[in-house]
């Protein structure tokens, strides 16, 4: 037992002053007397009274006297001491991942988790040092070392909840960091240790776990993808909704467009299984589906109530339906110009190496949204997306070290989305002719190996300055890989990203994920509007950045992105008036020659905003089912290891003697009020109707 502020004693010095007060007062004897009119001359009845008097029973002199002491002791800061359970330095480590949102505890897992790790702190010894790490997206530091248990309570109060999965591993490494600077430190873990994923990595401290949440009921959309048929005309829409619970159960599943509700289903999920759901036609127009969610119909079986709300809803952004126009520039190989010919709301238009100068010179060019250039390259590249193929020279788009000499094709990247759906596995590329050449390249900066050859890249894509550009560094000639079902894929996911300006402004985005928004010629920044109706303001880094990088990206929904205007720039001259009829394509290949290189732009239209979704499709989140800890627990030091440094934990006794002294305080007002109080309480009698009889008093009746 001991207190924290003793000097807070000197309070107790009002106790004697109380009681001088009460010796000091005036006591007067009552007399009743027929008339006061004698009384009006005396002027003065100090002599009559003696300055200190006998100190008489008293109960208000009784509650004061004990509130005094109650109030002295409080902030003297009494506490009693016990064994502490923590080590004297602890990192701690709170998980703020999406699935700490689930409301199985009250009011979510995460509040649960910072009341738990509130409790813990109270087990560190007296003067322990308490590092405070918030485990979402990222491991944020929010205390470093901290004595003062009430700036602890505050960093540990003022963790944020997660959209998006928490990267618990980089917490831990961090916390192993920490720790280690310390001779026996300790980490301690407060998490509901759900998902199935494991950190892979070892810690030289114990390291030890507190778990929250207690059931694993949730649904949630695992999948939204919307795509065009081979046709262009029609939009489909595909659902994956998920059941991560160990029980039946049926959910509601709403699809809307644009706000707009399309259809309504009742969807029966087994326990631990997945529902498709394919919806083949969308309203013309249509920018945004969403996709929800909800209890069944009333009187339907609806199963175990759903613990997260925030998988229960998604967002994808419908590709634009304009037309996109693309200039084939090369000797006309028919592989390419057929791959490029049946893209969905593509128009193909084409001209020769030699008749390029005079296209690039017309000015209907700057409607081009693609140019395609195959074994050429013009002396200067054009402003606008490439793709090119076996380029004969170094250019901006990559430096040509000479021909390769040996072709053997290296291990793809198995989370490259330009490879969904494309079988590579039985490509051959053959080695160098007279003819057809595969050129050794250096892969840029700004690009990343889609094929990788060996050291050197055979395919690659990226932004060149905001520009989207893909290379093939082979001639498709030299292989077999126009012959097989994975080159139109190739050309399909390649004319996607290439064609779209961003690839995010099409699949969504994971929460917390960094994006480059495009930087149009004449704009000084990008405005940004957030799904809560905020907007973010973003200026390029750099003067003359074709891009700026956007990451706040950690609400869930649908992001605006719109170029923001230089004020002092003049107007730019518009293009001369398109032309309302004139060669159009035939079936003809684009390359021959003939064919026109100026598109007919009468119904183009731009695609407006660039909108972007993000969403949580993350099972390790969605699958709430909470753990024991004992993974985690795994993760640390053994018996080998140092033993963390025990001291004495300190309980203080503040809150029990603060409700000690309201009461008496309560209880001293009551006496001195005590008519107010009787009159209160006959009034509150009165507006009662139909009094109700004492405990042990019957009522006649």
């Amino acid at each position: 037992m001991g207190i924290v502020a003793p000097l807070a004693l000197i309070g107790l010095l009002f106790v004697p002053l109380i009681v001088a007060f009460y010796m000091l007062r005036l006591r007067r004897p009552q007399h009743q007397v027929s008339s006061t009119y004698l009384w009006q001359n005396l002027v003065r009845d100090v002599e009559a009274n003696a300055p200190w008097q006998r100190l008489r029973r008293s109960l208000l002199l009784l509650l004061q006297l004990l509130l005094a002491v109650l109030l002295a002791v409080l902030v003297a800061r009494p506490f009693a001491e016990r064994p502490a359970a923590l080590a004297h330095d602890l990192v701690l480590v709170v998980d703020a991942s999406a699935s700490m949102a689930a409301t199985d505890e009250f009011p979510t897992r995460l509040a649960a988790a910072k009341r738990a790790a509130q409790e813990q702190i109270a087990n560190v010894p007296a003067g322990g040092r308490v590092s405070v790490i918030a485990a979402a997206e990222t491991a944020q530091l929010v205390a470093n070392e901290a004595t003062d248990r009430g700036r602890i309570a505050r960093a540990i109060e003022a963790i944020e909840q997660s959209t998006g999965p928490g990267n618990l591993e980089d917490a831990l490494k961090l916390a192993g960091k920490l720790a280690e600077r310390t001779l026996g430190a300790e980490i301690l873990v407060v998490t509901d240790d759900a998902g199935a994923t494991v950190p892979n990595l070892r810690v030289s401290v114990p390291v030890k776990v507190v778990t929250v949440g207690r059931d694993r009921h949730n649904q949630a959309v695992a999948a939204l993808a919307v795509r065009a048929d081979p046709s262009g005309l029609k939009r489909t829409v595909f659902i994956s909704v998920a059941n991560y619970s160990d029980q039946e159960v049926t959910r509601r599943l709403q699809v809307l467009s644009d706000g707009t509700p399309v259809t309504a289903r009742d969807l029966l999920l087994r326990p631990l299984s997945r529902a498709d759901v394919v919806i083949d036609e969308l309203p013309a127009g249509s920018r945004v589906v969403e996709a929800r969610l909800a209890p069944p119909a009333e009187g339907d079986m609806a199963g175990p109530a759903d613990r997260l709300a925030l998988d229960d809803v998604a967002w994808a952004v419908v590709p634009p339906d304009r037309p996109r126009f693309v200039l084939y520039v090369g000797p006309g190989t028919t592989y390419i110009i057929n791959a490029l010919s049946f893209l969905p709301n593509v128009e193909l238009y084409g001209t020769t190496a030699e008749g390029y100068a005079a296209t690039a010179a017309d000015p209907l060019f700057a409607n081009y949204d693609l140019v395609v250039f195959d074994a050429f390259l013009p002396p200067t590249l054009p402003n606008k997306s490439i793709l090119a193929f076996a380029p004969p020279r170094t250019s901006p788009l990559g430096e040509v070290v000479g021909p390769l000499e040996e072709v053997s094709l290296g291990t793809l990247p198995l989370d490259e989305p330009l490879l969904r759906g494309v079988d590579l596995t039985r490509l051959h590329i053959l080695e160098n002719n007279d003819r057809f050449r595969t050129q050794e390249m250096a892969l840029p900066e700004w690009a990343r190996a889609i094929i990788p050859g060996g050291d050197r890249p055979l395919l690659y894509s990226g932004l060149r300055d905001g520009l989207p550009t893909a290379v093939f560094a082979f001639d498709i000639h030299n292989s077999d890989l126009p012959l097989q079902i994975a080159w139109p894929i190739l050309i399909s996911n390649l004319a996607g990203e290439l064609l779209g300006g961003n690839a995010a402004a099409r699949d969504p985005l994971a929460p917390a994920s960094p994006i480059e928004i495009p930087l149009p010629v004449g704009a000084v920044g990008v405005r940004v509007t957030l799904p809560d109706g905020s907007v973010e303001e973003l200026a390029p880094g750099a003067t003359g950045a074709a891009s700026v990088t956007f990451v706040g990206t950690r609400q869930l929904g649908i992001y605006r992105a719109e170029p923001i205007a230089d004020p002092d720039a003049s107007p730019s001259p518009s293009l001369p008036p398109t032309p309302t009829s004139g060669p159009t394509p035939t079936s003809s290949p684009a390359g021959s020659p003939g064919a026109s290189p100026t598109p007919n732009l009468v119904d183009a239209t731009p695609d407006g905003p660039l909108l972007f979704a993000v969403d949580l499709f993350a099972p390790d989140e969605s699958n709430i089912r909470p753990g024991d800890g004992a993974r985690l627990s795994a993760l640390g030091a053994g018996n080998g290891s140092e033993p963390p440094e025990q001291g004495t934990a300190r309980d203080e006794l503040w809150p029990l003697v603060a409700m000690l002294a309201l009461a008496f305080l309560l209880i001293e007002w009551l006496v001195y009020e005590r008519d107010g109080a009787r009159r209160l309480l006959k009034g509150v009698r009165a507006l009662v109707p139909g009094r109700l009889a004492l405990p042990g008093r019957g009522r006649a009746g």
